[in-house]
């Protein structure tokens, strides 16, 4: 297993920076996000009627659908940015067999 894994000399590590501040804060971020978006829903069902309940509701679920995606895009680029911050590792060797002319 440590022959797969053998570190590449001489390379750089970086400090960690913007990206692990966002992933620490973005469960926090997440759960805050999603209570006030459903806001205006609890909202409406003390004050409106039930039909503008239910375009309510709709407009909440698709915000709330949007506002999730737009969370777990902005995790995976933090964990990219992270992962990209990390030591080299040696890849394996490719010989590559590639010329003008065939070999004889």
């Amino acid at each position: 297993m440590s022959k797969w894994l053998r570190k590449l000399p001489g390379y750089q590590t970086y400090e960690p920076g913007l990206e692990r501040k966002v992933l620490l804060q973005l469960p926090q971020f997440t759960v805050m996000g999603v209570l006030a978006i459903s806001l205006p829903s609890l909202l409406a069902r003390l004050l409106l009627s039930s039909k503008a309940e239910r375009i309510i509701d709709i407009l909440v679920i698709s915000t709330e659908i949007f506002f999730l995606s737009m969370v777990l895009t902005l995790a995976i680029a933090a964990l990219i940015i992270m992962l990209s911050k990390g030591p080299a590792y040696v890849a394996d060797a490719y010989p590559l067999i590639e010329s003008d002319r065939p070999a004889e």
